[in-house]
């Protein structure tokens, strides 16, 4: 048994509370669609007539860090849908189920269906592993696709959080389980990616939400299943792909602060396998910047996210 070891593991999650119907409905604020691998949460804003765009959250948060973007977008006049991805915030944590990317496309796919969104042209975003997931999602489907802005995309390398590198290297010391179990390693990863804005408003209340989140038993194995599936592999093969059909329009956010997904090698390689499409340096900002740097993004994007534009 490693000095960090599996009972251990086991027992720590063992103690976590069950995402229970009761804890839905008191805390969730959005409703819910019962997909094939479990319950999803999901809100959706704005006028229900205008352009669909559906906002896909990264590895360790969930749909809460739309909320100020949220109602940018609905202002532009989009009808916005935001929604939790398996294993976090208010959604079902499906066991033994690889979380790959063609689970997570699949769960926004369903979604949409039940929703009766399933028809609509779309415009996607995606943030951090969101990215990743929208890259493979619009993969699929690049003839029902406007637009598609990412934030500090995952998928461009593979990277793993120091401490989980060193115990994927050092299996006979740690147990990969325990390091993100412990709330010590998310709150470092976290303030990390606050970037300096650790104590604004906005700021404590998604580190509230995400903290909250160990609370609960199937987030800590989303999280591993995560770099075991879907952030285990470059999306290579999806941009080039997305770039080659040259039908939608494709902008790219990369922090020049960020840690998680680093500037500049990530933006390098995302202006190689997209070369006729924009990507730009948000400056001072860290991996959070969707909810660190709202304004900077938004001056960025609006222009891209106008609907009377084409969208470049």
């Amino acid at each position: 048994m490693g000095l960090i070891g599996k009972d251990a593991w086991r027992i720590k999650e063992r103690k976590r509370k069950n995402m229970s119907q009761a804890v839905r409905q008191q805390l969730a604020p959005g409703k819910f669609k019962l997909l094939r691998h479990g319950q999803t949460h999901y809100q959706l804003a704005g006028d229900p007539t205008g352009p669909l765009l559906a906002c896909i959250h990264g590895w360790t948060t969930a749909s809460y860090v739309w909320e100020q973007l949220r109602e940018e977008f609905v202002n532009l006049g989009y009808h916005v849908l935001t929604y939790d991805l398996y294993g976090r915030n208010f959604s079902d944590r499906p066991p033994n189920v690889a979380h790959t990317a063609d689970l997570y496309s699949d769960q926004l796919t369903e979604l949409l269906e039940q929703l009766g969104l399933g028809q609509r042209r779309l415009n996607i975003v995606g943030y951090s592993m969101g990215g990743a997931i929208a890259a493979h999602f619009v993969n699929k489907r690049i003839a029902d696709v406007d637009r598609l802005l990412l934030i500090a995309p995952a998928g461009m390398e593979i990277r793993a959080p120091k401490a989980h590198r060193i115990a994927f290297e050092n299996p006979e010391f740690f147990d990969p389980h325990i390091l993100l179990a412990l709330p010590v390693p998310l709150r470092w990863q976290f303030r990390r990616a606050a970037f300096g804005f650790w104590n604004e408003k906005p700021v404590r209340e998604v580190r509230r939400k995400q903290f909250r989140e160990l609370d609960y038993k199937g987030y800590v194995p989303a999280l591993l299943a995560s770099l075991k599936g879907i952030l285990a592999r470059k999306m290579i093969d999806e941009h080039e792909r997305i770039a080659a059909s040259n039908s939608i329009s494709v902008k790219a956010l990369f922090a020049d602060g960020d840690r998680t997904i680093p500037w500049p090698d990530a933006k390098t390689l995302f202006d190689e396998w997209n070369p006729n499409q924009v990507s730009v340096r948000i400056r001072g900002a860290g991996h959070g910047l969707t909810y660190t740097h709202v304004d900077q993004i938004m001056n960025e994007t609006r222009g891209f996210m106008a609907l009377e534009s084409p969208g470049r």
